[in-house]
């Protein structure tokens, strides 16, 4: 059904990613074209793209583009491990919507080549696919700064301490 949105992301590919940094360089709210060289900045713009453009000819239901997200969960955990702050990932999964949003109002529908029902369910899946890693991202970034726990010996949360669990307190 919307194979044609599919396939202008793999055509195109270059484009949107170039428009991307473009939007990233030009944002002032994150630090990321300081923070990451340019191959780690759009490294994973590819997957990303190939894994949009599958859902989106693949007509791909909710629960379908959820777990492609979990798939995908290893981008939040880089940019993790690199330094990025949650919101600068939050805001760069922002602009990706927005660009390829952009992209899809002006070269899917140019020539009438492709109808507005294709591009309103080519623009739900990715709406949904954008909400679903900003999701990834915070489960990774809430997961990893999670303070240490042992799980042997210890019981975590530690047992509720008694006034009785204090003998000195009654000596006075």
């Amino acid at each position: 059904m919307s194979e044609r949105f599919a396939t202008l992301l793999r055509e195109y590919e270059g484009v949107i990613i170039r428009a991307w940094v473009e939007e990233i360089y030009a944002e002032r709210r994150t630090e990321l074209p300081v923070r990451l060289s340019f191959g780690q900045l759009v490294g994973h713009m590819p997957e990303l793209l190939e894994e949009l453009a599958r859902l989106i000819s693949g007509s791909a239901i909710d629960s379908e583009i959820v777990e492609a997200t979990r798939r995908l969960r290893a981008h939040p955990q880089v940019r993790f491990y690199q330094g990025v702050l949650l919101d600068e990932v939050a805001r760069e999964l922002m602009l990706f919507r927005q660009v390829i949003t952009e992209f899809f109002w002006r070269e899917g529908l140019s020539a009438r080549q492709g109808s507005l029902s294709e591009l309103r369910d080519a623009l739900r899946r990715v709406n949904r696919f954008a909400d679903e890693m900003v999701g990834q991202v915070i489960v990774v970034y809430a997961a990893s700064l999670r303070p240490p726990v042992e799980t042997r010996t210890s019981v975590w949360p530690p047992p509720r301490r008694r006034r009785t669990d204090f003998p000195e307190d009654d000596e006075r």
